[in-house]
């Protein structure tokens, strides 16, 4: 067995270490993806992060039976291992390319989609599952309505009966006896907008999914050209090995 072959079951073997390692990685980044949109379900896009999401969490699943599989074909040399081996990573890498496109065409766009969210959401704010996000996002981000406070005086369904008044949730923290007042004017509320806060949130989402989208892409193209020197070489050796048992038969009697 040549050196060639030997380094390439070791790194394929590496690969699929790599692949075991990645797809917990992944599943991790997918379901920290998916909690943090949990709570913006009803006033952002579900094509912002879920989407992307979602295939990073099937490559995962596809990852950790490759990552075992790369395993089993490099140690036994099988040939049709390798080539069902191939055939999978070649499904993974283009559910990561696709990943990392979606990603880097998604995160352009994502701010005229949630400024357009957001103002339906803040529209239709008495509506109980868009308070209780609205009233979310505006606490953890320490913000108030989509541009600034005063886009609360031009929601249809808070301004009839809140005239120059904000939602609670826009009020700064108080200390001791301290009340807030929550006036559109009030030096006691956020009057920075939760649209950029928001969108910096996604983006920063969207890139963790391409990065990870990247890194695995390289891994794959490794784990691709090792299957190809494997399995050029199982065949050679057994091309070698028939024609010494072709010749051998040939100088008996």
């Amino acid at each position: 067995m040549g050196v060639c072959t030997n380094l390439a079951k070791c790194l394929l073997i590496f690969t699929g270490a790599c692949y075991l390692v990645s797809a917990g990685v992944l599943s991790y980044i997918g379901i920290w993806v998916f909690s943090t949109y949990d709570h913006f379900d009803e006033i952002a896009d579900s094509s912002l992060t879920l989407l992307p999401a979602s295939i990073i969490l099937a490559g995962s699943v596809f990852m950790c039976i490759v990552g075992i599989l790369a395993c089993i074909a490099a140690f036994k040399n099988h040939k049709v291992l390798l080539a069902v081996f191939f055939s999978l990573i070649l499904l993974v890498f283009i559910g990561e390319v696709a990943a990392g496109v979606l990603g880097y065409v998604y995160r352009s766009k994502v701010n005229g989609v949630l400024n357009d969210n957001l103002n339906d959401a803040i529209n239709d704010y008495n509506l109980s599952s868009y308070k209780e996000q609205i009233d979310y996002m505006q606490q953890e981000f320490h913000c108030c309505g989509v541009h600034n406070a005063t886009d609360w005086a031009d929601s249809a369904s808070w301004k009839t009966n809140h005239t120059g008044l904000v939602p609670e949730s826009c009020c700064k923290p108080t200390h001791g006896n301290d009340t807030c007042v929550p006036e559109i004017t009030s030096k006691d509320i956020y009057h920075e907008g939760c649209l950029d806060k928001l969108n910096s949130e996604f983006r920063k989402n969207l890139v963790y999914i391409a990065t990870a989208a990247v890194i695995l892409a390289l891994i794959q193209l490794m784990a691709l050209l090792s299957t190809c020197i494997l399995v050029c070489r199982t065949r050679e050796e057994r091309n070698y090995q028939t024609l010494n048992e072709t010749g051998g038969s040939g100088l008996r009697v």
